[in-house]
């Protein structure tokens, strides 16, 4: 079953009733105004440029070195959606080089995060066989509440890649958005970008909407099945064709086949999501193509059906 219709509405305490102390905005990073009827809102923590990371320090293993110079970097990190009182808080990736996505292992990766519109390193992780990195902060090191830029830096040669925390408050309503067939124009536009180098077309009205519910302090979060090695890509499109900043998840392998292994890597995400606190409020599901098998879904009143964007205006 094609599973790229849906918009998902979370919302709820976020909280995963961790021991610890839940962090605080940032008073260096604005106070928030108190929000809307829909939601909190929360600083969004941009930094201009990426940061100085200092000079390229020496791969543990030459091999290391011999792959840094067999292509580009490929390195992505996998966003962070935590909640304010999460006891820690986990900044991971990936790390690989060249087009068949070639892990970077054993070696040192500093992160940072961007803090008041500066960089600051909070911390240095070492990538395992599969080239993932990751990051554990807790206590006093976690980040506080808002959006953030993130970077990732080589220690061997200081390529790096971006990518986004969110740390959300209490009351915090997420809208959870498929992106392919759902924001592009058709389900397999981006396998044309790959194959064709043609950019997809976003669906008419849907960044307005988005932008809509953004605006009304409702965050947006985009999972789609692709591999993660397109988060670059994807996170691009995404601002090129106006859609609001939000965090996003990508499927962990570099093909997910439609059907079956979507639906699990779709569901499974936002498994992680409500798990967090976040429980489905409202799920949107486009109509008319394939309303036969959600068909249950809208007698049940557990979806709700629309054939346009501008039939959301409101409702998301």
């Amino acid at each position: 079953m094609r599973t790229s219709w849906f918009l998902a509405c979370l919302v709820g305490g976020v909280g995963c009733g961790g021991a610890a102390a839940p962090v605080a905005v940032d008073p260096a990073e604005g106070t928030p105004s108190g929000g809307t009827v829909r939601g909190p809102s929360v600083p969004d923590v941009r930094c201009k440029d990426d940061p100085a990371a200092g000079d390229a320090g020496d791969f543990r293993h030459f091999k290391n070195v011999l792959i840094s110079l067999l292509g580009d970097a490929k390195h992505r990190g996998f966003d962070l959606v935590t909640s304010a009182d999460s006891a820690t808080q986990a900044l991971e990736g990936w790390i690989s080089y060249t087009v068949v996505d070639k892990a970077l292992e054993d070696e040192d990766v500093d992160v940072f995060a961007c803090r008041a519109g500066q960089w600051s390193r909070v911390g240095t992780a070492r990538t395992d066989d599969e080239g993932h990195f990751a990051l554990a902060l807790s206590g006093a090191g976690r980040l506080p509440i808002g959006m953030r830029d993130l970077f990732v830096s080589v220690v061997g040669d200081r390529t790096g890649a971006r990518f986004l925390g969110y740390v959300a408050p209490e009351g915090t309503r997420l809208v959870v958005s498929d992106v392919d067939g759902t924001l592009t124009s058709s389900e397999n536009a981006f396998l044309e970008t790959i194959v064709l180098g043609i950019e997809p077309e976003a669906r008419v009205g849907a960044a307005k909407a988005l932008a809509a519910a953004a605006g009304r302090n409702e965050q947006l979060v985009y999972v789609t099945a692709r591999g993660n090695q397109f988060t670059c890509a994807t996170r691009q499109w995404l601002d090129d064709k106006g859609f609001p900043r939000g965090p996003m998840r990508l499927s962990p392998s570099f093909v997910t086949l439609p059907g079956g292994d979507t639906v699990d890597f779709k569901t499974q995400a936002i498994s992680a999501l409500s798990a967090a606190g976040l429980a489905a409020d409202h799920i949107f599901i486009e109509l008319p193509e394939f309303a036969s098998e959600v068909q249950p879904l809208l007698d049940a009143r557990q979806a709700i059906g629309f054939t346009s964007y501008d039939e959301l205006t409101g409702k998301l």
